[in-house]
């Protein structure tokens, strides 16, 4: 039954489109070495590959050459054939398939709690954000000179009444910054300037419009591990990129080393559950990408993104498309 499923047309894309990111990962990963690559924007760009081009790939080829999925296709010309795999028992008792469905199943478990029932919990929430307790004017003049050197139209700032540091940047035309008042009292003006920099560059660069692009084609590929993975990654990316350019136009690293410093979050003791368990994983993994962020700023210094190679850059598109072609 599973392997007939698997034979389909729909069990044949989410087969292929698994083994196509794995590929795509690997040159990618492989492209970084060969070629040394280690700006950021670079790399944000070539990991873009593993999420776009499997979506894709398969009714490319399936275009192409409609009896790619014939028997005397995957016996005299694919390099690797996932029909054979599939039909396989481990130990001769479990089939490969019925693993391959679990750990499929799994995965898809595993993006729903991490990342849609959250957007659920955010919407619920989002009306305490939107209640501005004051506008400080010294913040107002702080942004509105910030967005007059890096050429973008000030976004409206709104100050909530909150104990926990948050910055954040809504909306996808029309931007809003909101601060809360506990952050305005944690930084200094330096650290604030740093900070409310990072926040309108990721405006500059349409951090918005892109991520929330990207995460449908993530939404598209639920069930493939290597998206979860990659989209992190790519997200972490556009972090470290508004980082790099801030650093570029504040000239002030530890400013934004202490900024981001203030975000640190480490959960209260209490008796241990899973909600409790889940909270300190997620505090954990935010503390890990703030550790991140901050050994890169110290390598960095103040130099801006690298050229970016496009030879490189098609050639490693190519080599994913012409791999993927023979990986049915």
């Amino acid at each position: 039954m599973i392997i007939r499923i698997l034979s389909s047309y729909p069990g044949m894309y989410i087969t292929q489109s698994v083994l196509h990111s794995l590929v795509a990962l690997i040159i990618v990963e492989f492209s970084f070495f060969a070629w040394g690559i280690r700006d950021h924007h670079a790399k944000f760009r070539y990991r873009l590959l593993t999420l776009t081009l499997p979506v894709f790939m398969f009714p490319l080829y399936q275009v192409i050459t409609p009896q790619r999925s014939a028997w005397y296709f995957r016996l005299n010309t694919a390099l690797f054939d996932s029909q054979r795999w599939i039909e396989l028992n481990l130990l001769g008792i479990l089939p490969l398939s019925v693993v391959f469905v679990v750990f499929l199943t799994a995965v898809t478990v595993v993006f729903v709690v991490q990342e849609i029932l959250p957007i659920f919990r955010e919407r619920s929430s989002s009306g305490e954000l939107e209640t501005c307790e004051e506008v400080h004017d010294s913040l107002d003049a702080m942004l509105e000179s910030i967005c007059h050197a890096i050429h973008i139209e000030k976004p409206s700032i709104c100050v909530i009444d909150e104990h926990l540091p948050i910055l954040v940047t809504q909306g996808f035309k029309d931007h809003s910054v909101i601060v809360s008042s506990h952050l305005i009292k944690a930084l200094d003006k330096d650290q604030m300037r740093g900070a409310l920099t990072h926040e309108a560059v990721h405006i500059m660069r349409d951090s918005s419009i892109k991520t929330q692009l990207i995460y449908l084609l993530r939404i598209l590929m639920f069930y493939n591990p290597v998206s979860l993975v990659e989209f992190r990654r790519v997200v972490h990316d556009d972090e470290f990129i508004c980082d790099a350019i801030t650093v570029s136009k504040t000239k002030n690293t530890e400013a934004l080393i202490g900024a981001i410093s203030a975000f640190y979050y480490h959960p209260a003791q209490g008796p241990q559950g899973l909600s409790q368990m889940k909270e300190r994983i997620e505090s954990h993994s935010h503390n890990l990408l703030l550790d991140e962020r901050i050994r890169k700023l110290q390598e960095i210094g103040h130099e801006g993104p690298e050229r970016f190679g496009w030879v490189p850059f098609m050639l490693t598109a190519s080599v994913i498309l012409m791999m993927g072609y023979l990986v049915v």
